[in-house]
Parts: structure tokens; C-alpha cells; sequence
């Protein structure tokens, strides 16, 4: 008799091939967590706003207002396909409605009072106040805006539709005046074009170490400098850009994003794949050899795929095949490395809440705002990749183990566990048996070249497996 322990477990990592270099790495991991090496149900969603947002809801933003006696206030923003709502007094209102989706916004603070700015590229720019019953234009706006940033005391604007590659800021602390200033220019506003001859048009910016991003569905562009009279813009290196703006997000210096082919990092000047192709599956056509592949990135992600940073972890509503919105989240986190993937709510857009930002919630595709991270559990899995112990001769599998904790409503089988070779399977359950730590162990007998473990639990399962997973082999 033999043993074969897989001491912790990890994420989605499949850059070996299908056939383990590293059994820890999943195969598939799916509403489940790994820090610290140990497999666990993910926290899961509950609704923070039962009222479902108004038709076509598609991007989610939180607005705060502070008062003079210091007072705060959180207005929950929903854009929908022609308007854009605010959640306040129990119940959903228009702020305007305009003639298209696709909303960007931008909190600013004007002396004692902040303001909401927002636009689509097609309609003018509007802006709210916290107060009013809806919204107005924003005064003395150049363009028809629907990318914004703050950057350097000044608000920065573009994806006029009119104007496409032009690149609009503000006179310094005043969003309403965009004028330039002969007499001292470094305090007036004005407009860079940005063309790149290539087909390519803006899809956002955001500001980062001290510098301005602006991304382009081919490429990227890098503002420096500190006032117009030394504004320089350079080509970041890598030739690599996004059509889905609308999951850039930015944690510390570095900015990103998704594309085509991965996860997109900027880093100063200079723009590259995250180096670690591990979701061949999600980003490498190739890879599948099943035709139009359910399990890779759509080529339709652009017009939907949504993403936010959050304590250390990114965040990515994707869609999958052809779909044409977003069906999973994908979470990335930044310290350890890893992947998962979510599947319990399709996202459409995400916020962080809260005086610290310390809620993220997520706009369902129901209209429903929910808070991510709450005690609720879905559906979870994890799968090794095929495992042959070091040879590919016949061999014997007689039992697994698995040490933690199991809490299921009612004393139900809630975890199944699927062991597979090429000659068949075994499955067998476990059964939630109180809050302490035991020892799960089930044999059986199943024989074959290599062989493949399945973890699944129900929803409403909460799992915490500490001490790896154990096979025993004759």
C-alpha cells in the first residue's frame, strides 16, 4: 500500500498540460477559495438592493456626498441602455435619459459640495449634486464625454463619438471651465489628439503613478508632465490594447485589463500579458479542441466585460462561447498568484461601498444589486488534472482522504467526490457532521494509468478542507 498527498491546494493552473506537474493545480476551481493552501466554499452574494434597477441596467457606481457639518451620504448609480438611475428614498429614480447606454462617471469634490459627472459620448455631459431631483448639464463641458479621470487637480475627458482620438481637460479645479489661458496657461484647460492611424479609438483612462493611461482598442498611450505647457504623450511598448475598456482597474502603480489573449498589465511605459498562461481554456483559442469551445473567452467581451480591484484581487465579469454578456468572474488574486472562477450571479458591473470601500457589490443581470463576500454559498468544485504517480503502468486506487470541516443545512450528503480514471468512476459523500474538524475517508477500488478528483459541494455548503487530500494506491 502506497500514499499519494497532495499537501494544499490552488487555483486554476493548467500551463503544464493536462497532466499534473503540479497536482495541486486545478483543473477547474469554481466558487471556491485557496488562500493558504487550503479549499474552501467562497463567500457568496446576497441582495444589497432587493429592487431590481430599471430595463437594460448595465454599469454600477457609488456616489458620495458629504455635507458642511461632515455628514455622509451613499447614492447607489445604476446606468441603464438610455438613462441613468439612483437608488434614494426606497425606490429607484431617473437622474436623466439620455439616447444611449454605456455610461461613464467620475466623483468630484468642488469646495464644500461633491458632484456626480457623467455622460455616454452621444448626449451632453451631465452632472448631480447629492440634492437635486435630477440631473443637468455640466457647464461649459466641450465634448460629449463618456470616459473620465482625475488627474493633477483637473478632470480629463474623452470618447466624444464626434471626436473619437481628442483628449479634453478642465481649467485646474474648476470642472466647469475647459478654456485655455493665455496669460498663464499652465492653469487653463484645453485638448491633446491622440490618433494612431491604425483603426484603433480611445476605450478609457484612468490616472496612475503620477501619469494619465489612455487605452485604445490596439494599443496604449502614456500622458505625462504636469500642466499643458509640459504635457508629452509617448506609445507605451508591447502594442497591445483593449476593446473592453470597462475592466480596467488600477492596484498601486500598475494598471489592468482584459484582452484577446489575457490579462493585460501596464507598468510605466510599458504594457504585457501577465506572464503565466495559466487559462489556456479562457484565453487561448487553440487550446480547446472541442469546435466553438463553451469554455473560452468570447470574441463578443467588449461590449459587456466589466472589472474592479478589491483588496488585493481582481475582478473580471466575462462572458463565455458567443455570449454576448457576461455568465462568470474571474478573480485573480494579485499576491499569491492564482485563479478562480464564479459563477453564482452573472455581473454586469461592480462598485466598492462603504466609508473605507471595504463592500464590493455587483450589478446582476436581474437589475438586483448585490453585496459580494456574504455568509450565502453557491455550487462549488475543484478538479486535480490527471494524476498517474509518476508511471504510466497500471495501477490500483483504493481510498481518498480529506481533513476539515463540513456545515450543511440538515444532515444531508453535501459534498460528492468523484474519483475517475480512464476505465471509470467512483463517487462517494461526504455528510456535514458539525462545525469541528474530522477526518473524511472513503475507500473503494478502481483501477487505471491515471486518475482524476473531483471535489463538488452543493449550494448553501460551507467546506473548509485543511490538510490537502490523500490517495492510497496498491
Amino acid at each position: 500500500m502506497a500514499r499519494y498527498v497532495i499537501p494544499y491546494f490552488e487555483g486554476v493552473n493548467e500551463s503544464a498540460g493536462e497532466l499534473a506537474g503540479n497536482a495541486a493545480a486545478a483543473r477547474l476551481a469554481r466558487n471556491v477559495t485557496t488562500d493558504y493552501g487550503r479549499l474552501a466554499s467562497a463567500a457568496g452574494a446576497s441582495p444589497y438592493i432587493e429592487a431590481p434597477a430599471p430595463g437594460g441596467a448595465q454599469s454600477l457606481y457609488v456616489f458620495c456626498e458629504t455635507d458642511a457639518d461632515g455628514e455622509r451620504t451613499e447614492y447607489v448609480v445604476a446606468g441603464t441602455d438610455s438613462a441613468v438611475c439612483v437608488f434614494r428614498d426606497g425606490q429607484w429614480k431617473t437622474l436623466y435619459t439620455g439616447t444611449a447606454g454605456d455610461w461613464g462617471f467620475l466623483s468630484y469634490k468642488k469646495e464644500d459640495d461633491s458632484i456626480l459627472i457623467f455622460g455616454n459620448g452621444v448626449d451632453p455631459v451631465q452632472c448631480w449634486d447629492g440634492a437635486s431631483e435630477t440631473a443637468t448639464a455640466l457647464a461649459g463641458a466641450p465634448a460629449k464625454g463618456k470616459y473620465f479621470a482625475l488627474h493633477y487637480e483637473r478632470v480629463w475627458m474623452c470618447g466624444d463619438a464626434e471626436n473619437p482620438d481628442r483628449l479634453y481637460y478642465s481649467r485646474m479645479l474648476d470642472p466647469n471651465d475647459w478654456t485655455g489661458d493665455v496669460v498663464t496657461p499652465e492653469m487653463g484647460g484645453g485638448f491633446v489628439d491622440l490618433p494612431t492611424f491604425d483603426g484603433g479609438v480611445i476605450t478609457n483612462l484612468y490616472s496612475v503613478g503620477g501619469d494619465l493611461c489612455i487605452l485604445k482598442s490596439t494599443t496604449a498611450l502614456l500622458l505625462y508632465g504636469t500642466s499643458p505647457e509640459n504635457y508629452q504623450v509617448t506609445r507605451m511598448s508591447g502594442e497591445l490594447g483593449t476593446i473592453a475598456g470597462r475592466t480596467a482597474a488600477v492596484y498601486g502603480q500598475t494598471g489592468y485589463f482584459v484582452t484577446a489573449h489575457g490579462i493585460g498589465v501596464q507598468s510605466g511605459t510599458t504594457i504585457v500579458l501577465l506572464d503565466d498562461r495559466k487559462l489556456p481554456r479562457l484565453f487561448d483559442a487553440t487550446f480547446c479542441e472541442e469546435e466553438n469551445c463553451a469554455e473560452g473567452l468570447s470574441p463578443h467581451f467588449g461590449g459587456c466585460a466589466a472589472g474592479i480591484c478589491f483588496r488585493e484581487r481582481l475582478y473580471f465579469a466575462l462572458p463565455l462561447g458567443q455570449e454576448t454578456a457576461n455568465s462568470i468572474v474571474l478573480e485573480y488574486d494579485l499576491a499569491r498568484e492564482t485563479y478562480v472562477l464564479h459563477d453564482e450571479i452573472a455581473v454586469r458591473g461592480f462598485a466598492r461601498s462603504g466609508l473605507m470601500r471595504e463592500r464590493l457589490l455587483a450589478l446582476g443581470a436581474d437589475g438586483k444589486v448585490y453585496a459580494l463576500g456574504t455568509e450565502n454559498t453557491a455550487g462549488a468544485q475543484w478538479t486535480t488534472p490527471w494524476i498517474d504517480f509518476g508511471t504510466s503502468e497500471e495501477k490500483v486506487l483504493r481510498a481518498f482522504a480529506l481533513y476539515g470541516r463540513l456545515e450543511s443545512p440538515g444532515r444531508r450528503p453535501c459534498v460528492r467526490v468523484t474519483v475517475e480514471s480512464e476505465r471509470g468512476k467512483k463517487v462517494r459523500y461526504l455528510e456535514a457532521l458539525g462545525p469541528r474538524e474530522k477526518l473524511y475517508k472513503r475507500r473503494f477500488r478502481l483501477g487505471g494509468r491515471r486518475f482524476r478528483v473531483d471535489i463538488s459541494a452543493v449550494s448553501g455548503t460551507r467546506f473548509c478542507f485543511t490538510g490537502g487530500l490523500e490517495l492510497e494506491t496498491e
